[in-house]
């Protein structure tokens, strides 16, 4: 396959290149922003891109592209102006009208992308264009999080909007670094942007880096190997079999690590969940089995999370109690009332099949609830669940797929059962429980359930209108609570972000959303860029 070479019109470093390594095991399946679904394209992408803000690593909302914004008191119109010198990496200058064009095309339903649902709260004439570096953004309803989703990968900012080339394979972006080089099933590179806008804090242009090395190795073990003998600098999401080959039983790190590595790590703002599609329409067309709540419930209960994360997270996870992840902030994930049906109660879930004549032996029948479709790396956790559920008298096939390929058909309802994990792309308990919103069901949002409960939908709507406080954190989690007891989803755990990181390197930031900025990491010896 020929190497794909970014029309970016800018000179790249010298040959004595200075790249940060790693690896992306799934590969990157698109570099257009508003395709971004999965955490290494989402990674490219904020390389490749900027929005209007950004969030730092303590999750505060940052101005990036836009210098300045303001917002009216009645929380409808946002008022920005563009930072000057802000470049594409073709030299044009961002303006107003690019903003207009990329956020034109996110919202077009023609174009069918997942990342629309982040503008669905702009009113149809509430892009505003004042001048080259000013525009107003206006509301159909105040939304105290609207600042966050602008600053998703999502929401990123494309010359002339994207429309002049595909921005699944073309680089049309102004971040810190620019396409070089890409050969979608072995490895891309990325050189230091020159025309960056941003400094340090001396007055250093960023990033210090000349550029980037992502390699798509699938084989396992490959990426811990490659790690250990210093082709990639960081490694992120250990497998278990790697904290065995890591860590002493104390949980300290082995004598032959000890001085090789950095270890940051904090609360992960994610949710890896096993989905049902509810929607009846969707299921009878596919021929799919439906199951009402109290089934759903029953699969729920049988499962023992704790034993998951030790067997299957090496104890690097939490039991989820909720959808929405501890740390959230402004969410008190452990004030909140746990369902019971997210705790391990074997018998209630025998009680409930038995009702039904269902269990594991006769008299009893079996219940076969369809296909549980999963990508190579969950094939694990697909193989534990269908044991424990077939204990009970439940049956469920797996159908393994490439990632590409299995997020493809769980976005187009293709099949029963899934495996998911949803991250934050803006620190608000509504981030995640948006998701069962009915405006926002896939293939044209994150809602890949197809799950639609009024109470949900008003408590939901009501909360976006609300600005912090206990009050808003009580309608949340009755719409959490509300949502749990129907089981559209079965929670399993949440992460943490762990990154290995080689010694050689500084300037590393970690942040609960797992972002990767590399605008300030350089060489541990290094004096100057």
């Amino acid at each position: 396959m020929p190497l794909l070479w970014g029309a970016c019109g800018v000179n790249g470093p010298g040959p004595d290149l200075e790249l940060f390594a790693y690896n992306a095991s799934d590969g990157v399946r698109s570099l257009d922003p508003g395709k971004a679904t999965d955490l290494e394209s989402m990674w490219v992408v904020d390389q490749l891109y900027e929005g209007l803000l950004e969030l730092d690593a303590q999750l505060n909302v940052q101005p990036a592209l836009a210098e300045t914004w303001s917002v009216s008191e009645d929380g409808l119109k946002y008022a920005f102006r563009l930072r000057s010198g802000a470049a594409f990496h073709n030299g044009a200058p961002v303006t107003a009208s690019d903003v207009a064009a990329s956020f034109e095309r996110l919202l077009d339903p023609d174009e069918a992308l997942p990342g629309r649902w982040v503008l669905q709260d702009l009113r149809p004439d509430g892009i505003q264009v004042l001048g080259e570096d000013s525009l107003h953004l206006l509301l159909s309803r105040p939304q105290p999080v609207f600042p966050g989703l602008l600053a998703t990968s999502h929401a990123s900012i494309l010359h002339r909007g994207g429309r002049e080339g595909p921005p699944d394979t073309q680089d049309m972006g102004s971040g810190p670094f620019v396409l070089k080089g890409w050969i979608p099933e072995t490895a891309m590179v990325l050189h230091r942007n020159p025309l960056y806008w941003m400094r340090d804090t001396t007055g250093i242009p960023l990033p210090y880096l000349d550029g980037l090395r992502i390699e798509f190795n699938r084989e396992p073990g490959a990426e811990f190997l490659g790690f250990r003998k210093g082709d990639y600098d960081f490694v992120s999401a250990l497998d278990p079999e790697w904290i065995q080959a890591l860590r002493e039983e104390d949980g300290s790190w082995k004598t032959e690590w000890k001085d090789k590595f950095e270890v940051h790590q904090v609360p992960y703002l994610k949710t890896d969940y096993i989905g049902f599609l509810v929607d009846s329409s969707a299921l009878e067309a596919g021929g799919f089995p439906a199951l009402d709540a109290d089934l759903r419930r029953a699969m729920s209960m049988a499962l023992n999370r704790e034993a998951l994360v030790r067997e299957l997270r090496a104890d690097e996870a939490v039991p989820a109690q909720g959808f929405v992840p501890p740390g959230m902030p402004g969410f008190d994930h452990w004030q909140r009332t746990v369902s019971p049906d997210l705790s391990w109660r074997p018998e209630a879930t025998d009680s409930i099949l038995a009702a039904r004549g269902i269990g594991a032996e006769p008299p009893l029948r079996r219940l076969r609830v369809g296909t549980l479709g999963t990508k190579p790396d969950m094939a694990d956790l697909a193989g534990v669940l269908q044991h424990i559920w077939a204990g009970h008298g439940i049956d469920v096939d797996i159908d393994i797929a490439p990632s590409a390929i299995d997020a493809e058909r769980v976005a187009r309802s293709q099949v029963p059962l899934f495996r998911k994990s949803w991250l934050a792309d803006y620190p608000d308990a509504e981030n995640f429980l948006g998701l069962f919103m009915p405006d926002r069901w896939s293939p044209n949002g994150p809602n890949y359930t197809h799950y639609a409960n009024a109470e949900v939908t008003e408590l939901l709507s009501r909360a976006a209108t609300m600005v912090g406080g206990q009050e808003r954190q009580a309608v949340l989690r009755a719409a959490e609570s509300k949502m749990l007891r129907q089981m559209p989803v079965i929670p399993l755990w949440h992460d943490q972000v762990v990154h290995l990181l080689s010694r050689q390197w500084e300037g590393w930031q970690v942040s609960p959303t797992n972002r990767l900025d590399l605008r300030r990491v350089r060489k541990t010896d290094a004096t100057s860029p």
